[in-house]
């Protein structure tokens, strides 16, 4: 009988081999070659999946994007609604060896993507971030802060993200943890002072 071949899991594999190689090496060392020996492939059946870079680049893209879906629905969610933000957050950050891989990958993108389908699923993955800085925002601040504090949270969270990648000595997963909770706690503190200023 014929072996019978899962392609969708196949180009998945090569998608998570491609994220590693970019975390390993950088975007540059993203070819058709150096892609078939890290799965252990012939180039030829890798450029049955993937012609080149760009679309490889795409798909290690939507491998990220998937694993971060899965990774949410996997969640047990607190009722109350600061500590399921900042779950949501915690899940996103690099925290752990796959979601700093996936880090690179989103930074790489962010950076080099020149096919229409990588700058479409990186739009996706940007999107479900800015949703989740609207609704830190709006449970967080005053409704006349949610918007700057949306674009501050951001701000503030890709820094966090930039800082995993290029100083890991210093932004640990720990200190990372430590600084989201404390930019929290701080937005928080803001909020209640402002109501407390506003009912004076």
């Amino acid at each position: 009988m014929p072996k019978i071949v899962d392609h969708a899991a196949r180009r998945d594999e090569i998608g998570w081999a491609v994220a590693r190689l970019i975390e390993a090496e950088g975007v540059h060392a993203v070819t058709v070659r150096a892609a078939a020996a890290a799965v252990g492939f012939p180039p030829s059946t890798l450029r049955h999946y993937f012609p080149n870079g760009d679309q490889m680049l795409a798909h290690a893209l939507v491998v990220v994007r998937e694993r971060q879906k899965q990774r949410l629905a996997a969640v047990t969610w607190p009722e109350e609604q600061r500590a399921a933000l900042r779950e949501a957050w915690l899940q996103t950050l690099p925290l752990d060896a796959d979601r700093l891989t996936e880090t690179h990958v989103w930074l790489a993108a962010s950076l080099t993507a020149r096919s229409d389908e990588a700058r479409r699923i990186l739009a996706d993955i940007n999107t479900g971030l800015d949703r989740l800085c609207d609704a830190t925002a709006q449970a967080l601040t005053s409704p006349d802060q949610q918007a700057a504090a949306a674009t501050a949270l951001r701000a503030f969270t890709d820094g966090l993200a930039l800082g995993a990648i290029a100083q890991p000595e210093h932004f640990t997963p720990e200190r990372i943890t430590e600084s989201l909770d404390f930019y929290l706690a701080s937005t928080q503190s803001r909020y209640l002072l402002h109501d407390l200023v506003e009912s004076y």
